[in-house]
């Protein structure tokens, strides 16, 4: 049975922090366990995460609360199904224990040329990312939402951090931030720890310091659909961004931006 030990003591911290949230907000009900009497603790109880993931109690009770202990793939596998894991929290769990995938960065000159030349042909506003965030093309309309793709080798990260004209059009930036941040983080502890992105991560908290209480929030954000609104003359215009892969490169994201009537 493959196992890990959880030698950094850093990691095991925020993997002990995320598997207590993950058991706190967890519902007895909705998992069929039927309550025994008054719960002085949100969510689950040790023992009945324990029991969930077939394992004893002093065992599980060392696991949450990070000690140095071998952990193995199938007792992980056991949690996420005990605790109805989503796909991306799966991914963030996996991740903090140790199990990383590490997928090639796509650069800029991969990007197949059909691909570019669909994105310019769309009237809506689209780009191409890499897992670092890096922008690798964009059509006429998404320049003209951002012109910062103008920039030598943009980046999405950088743009919603450091470009004060983007900060400037965007609704509720702390918020959009926010969850950028928490996109990154994801792609970061889930692709392999790019050093690029980890930089880039870095630069961030060291410039807006509340994005370090991002980085050790429990929830977990994955990229995929969501909305945005941008300042449009004197009022705001809601977009629905698509965000498509590539078929078979995962390391290739389309985001599209349609507009909502």
């Amino acid at each position: 049975m493959n196992s890990t030990r959880l030698s950094r003591v850093p990691e095991r911290q925020e993997l002990s922090d995320f598997v207590r949230y993950c058991r706190e907000r967890a519902s007895p009900e909705k998992l069929g366990l039927r309550d025994s009497g008054r719960r002085r603790t949100k969510g689950l109880r040790r023992e009945e995460v324990a029991t969930l993931a077939g394992v004893g109690l002093t065992w599980y009770t060392w696991f949450e609360q990070g000690r140095d202990i071998h952990v193995s793939d199938d007792f992980l596998a056991r949690l996420v199904r005990g605790l109805k894991l989503e796909r991306a929290e799966q991914e963030h769990l996996y991740a903090l224990a140790g199990r990383d995938l590490k997928p090639r960065v796509v650069e800029r000159s991969d990007v197949p040329t059909a691909l570019v030349a669909m994105i310019t042909a769309l009237p809506n506003a689209a780009y191409i990312l890499n897992l670092r965030w890096d922008v690798l093309a964009f059509n006429d309309e998404a320049e003209r939402l951002f012109p910062a793709l103008r920039e030598p080798d943009p980046n999405m990260l950088g743009i919603v951090f450091f470009c004060e004209a983007y900060r400037n059009i965007v609704r509720d930036w702390e918020r959009s931030a926010r969850q950028m941040f928490l996109k990154a983080r994801h792609d970061y502890l889930t692709t392999g720890k790019d050093p690029i992105l980890r930089c880039l991560l870095d630069k961030v908290m060291d410039e807006f310091p509340t994005a370090r209480d991002w980085w050790k929030d429990p929830e977990v954000v994955r990229i995929g659909n969501t909305m945005k609104e941008l300042r449009a003359g004197a009022g705001w215009k809601r977009y629905d961004l698509s965000v498509l892969l590539y078929e078979g490169r995962p390391d290739i994201r389309i985001v599209v931006y349609g507009q909502q009537a």
